[in-house]
């Protein structure tokens, strides 16, 4: 997601994952058959198949904690920011974001409500969570189907090494990327790449995975320190 108003232009990546339906668009695509950080494509399935592959692998997280390295690049593949980041989501629609290197900032959402909280600028914004798929990609990931399926076309590939690839095309001329893949082991993200209408791209590294581990409610919300606008 990007924030207006700031020179700390990130996707924010991180709810994960509700059950989605069969009612997702799916097509092949040439971008199904590329290549990505996990190998080739050994193995392209049909449309149909990768939907109900995306919904299987979905659902079998509720809930996830992760050590996130994120990479941003210009069209001509030079690095122009990399951050680490602690990452922890839950069903139906919380997470939280926390960007610990090279600089603090966080940013917490309970579904309803998004806190951005910059501690160098002693500064914290409030403002209604926008949930639009074409928007915010995390959201595909906790969507519901009919609106996945107004968003996205989807793909799938088996890599050489194993993992599964989807690849999503948004199907509205207001997205705010082109294309977005994500990268499986198992039913263990691993991996999120997206590329804007610029060439762009953005790299999202999942490590230190951990599924399914009850997360408290306090997790995902923000009281702002006592001086904090």
């Amino acid at each position: 997601m990007t924030l207006p108003g700031s020179s700390r232009q990130y996707w924010l990546p991180a709810t994960l994952v509700l059950a989605l339906c069969p009612a997702v668009h799916a097509a092949e695509g040439p971008s199904g058959q590329g290549q990505s950080a996990q190998g080739q494509a050994a193995e392209t399935t049909a449309p149909g198949s990768a939907v109900q592959s995306l919904e299987a692998t979905l659902a079998q997280t509720r809930s996830m904690h992760a050590l996130v390295t994120q990479l941003v690049m210009d069209q001509d593949g030079r690095e122009l920011q990399e951050n680490q980041v602690v990452m922890q989501m839950q069903k139906p629609a919380s997470f939280s974001w926390e960007i610990t290197e090279p600089y603090n900032e966080l940013m917490v959402t309970d579904g309803y409500t998004i806190w951005r909280y910059e501690p160098d600028l002693d500064q914290v914004t409030i403002a209604r969570f926008n949930n639009d798929l074409d928007r915010t990609p995390v959201m595909l990931l906790n969507g519901d189907a009919a609106s996945i399926a107004a968003a996205y076309e989807v793909s799938e590939a088996v890599m050489d090494d194993g993992n599964l690839r989807f690849v999503l095309q948004p199907l509205g001329p207001g997205s705010l990327f082109e294309r977005m893949s994500l990268t499986f082991t198992g039913t263990q993200l691993r991996e999120m790449q997206f590329e804007d209408s610029l060439g762009q791209q953005t790299s999202l590294s999942f490590d230190a995975v951990e599924q399914n581990l009850p997360i408290g409610s306090e997790q995902f919300t923000f009281n702002p320190p006592a001086g904090v606008d």
